[in-house]
């Protein structure tokens, strides 16, 4: 009687190893690449920008993980890293540009509020700032179309985004967006000196 219970032990005990052993070895998700601008979503040797890019993922491409084993970042069922903030977990189907804005045009009584901003301009080697916020501005830095506070809204950033310097002005950069190619202008109290 007690070997049929020790056998039986072990027949149990060797189906619950073989069940975990199942459930973690498919312990992964799937996830859809979804850059904002329809870009291919990078793939990093380790869990940051600064790690070098070993291949991509195109827009909507179906994507394995094992999860956000670094906060902000994806680890590969296979081998690397995606940034999580580029993912959803639905298909976003094809990329559909955004409609472009038609750009407003300036009133007669900011002209020449413009063109002594634009007296200023000098042109410089490009090179690359990081935007910063306040809490008076709700953690996010504007890009406006033109170096002027009440002009359109181009675009709001998060705290540490890095842009392009083509231009200076006084107290305004012209900026390129390094991901999408938009042009606008920052004030310099919203760049990290």
């Amino acid at each position: 009687m007690n070997k049929r219970i020790l056998s039986l032990l072990a027949v149990v005990a060797v189906l619950m190893a073989m069940f975990a052993f199942t459930t973690t070895a498919s312990a992964y998700y799937r996830v859809y690449s979804a850059c904002p601008n329809g870009k291919p979503l990078n793939i990093r040797e380790g869990p940051g920008k600064d790690y070098a890019v070993i291949g991509s993922y195109s827009y909507g491409a179906e994507i394995y993980v094992i999860g956000e084993t670094y906060p902000g970042w994806l680890q590969l069922n296979d081998y690397g890293f995606v940034q999580a903030s580029m993912t959803t977990s639905y298909n976003p189907g094809p990329y559909v540009p955004p409609t472009p804005r038609p750009q407003p045009q300036p009133k007669a009584t900011t002209e020449s509020s413009l063109n002594k901003v634009f007296d200023t301009a000098r042109t410089v080697k490009p090179y690359i700032i990081t935007l910063k916020a306040t809490q008076k501005s709700k953690n996010r830095a504007n890009v406006r179309w033109a170096p002027l506070k009440n002009a359109t809204l181009l675009h709001s950033y998060d705290a540490g985004t890095e842009m392009k310097v083509i231009a200076e002005l006084d107290k305004w950069y012209q900026v390129e967006d390094l991901e999408t190619g938009e042009v606008g202008f920052v004030n310099t109290a919203y760049v990290e000196k």
